[in-house]
């Protein structure tokens, strides 16, 4: 499925997503704030452990991720790898980067 914005990833896809599979997502057992800089962005937590995702920043979190929208998308096509991302620069974590490598079947299309 192409995404058309950040935003409708994070209000339609990935809510489905955790509804489909709750305790696949609480097994990777953090939270998560994106920070999704460009058109179609903003900021949204994930909150594994719950499931859920909501708008806006998270009080306290595990892991910041920071991204362009374009390179979400890009990500979230399959067209950029995340190591490819993080080494050049376009992807950016704070916290726990053991944890992040954990968001790579939630985000990806086949994953989950």
């Amino acid at each position: 499925m192409e995404h058309t914005s950040p935003a409708q990833f994070f209000r339609d896809t990935l809510p489905e997503r955790l509804t489909r599979n709750p305790e696949r997502a609480r097994k990777i057992g953090g939270v998560f704030e994106f920070v999704i800089d460009g058109e179609g962005g903003g900021v949204w937590t994930l909150d594994t452990q719950v499931p859920q995702v909501q708008p806006g920043p998270a009080p306290k979190m595990n892991c910041r991720i920071r991204i362009g929208a374009a390179d979400f998308l890009e990500l979230l096509a399959g067209r950029l790898n995340e190591m490819t991302a993080f080494s050049a620069r376009k992807l950016k974590v704070e916290g726990n980067i053991a944890l992040s490598l954990k968001l790579r079947d939630l985000l990806s299309a086949a994953g989950w």
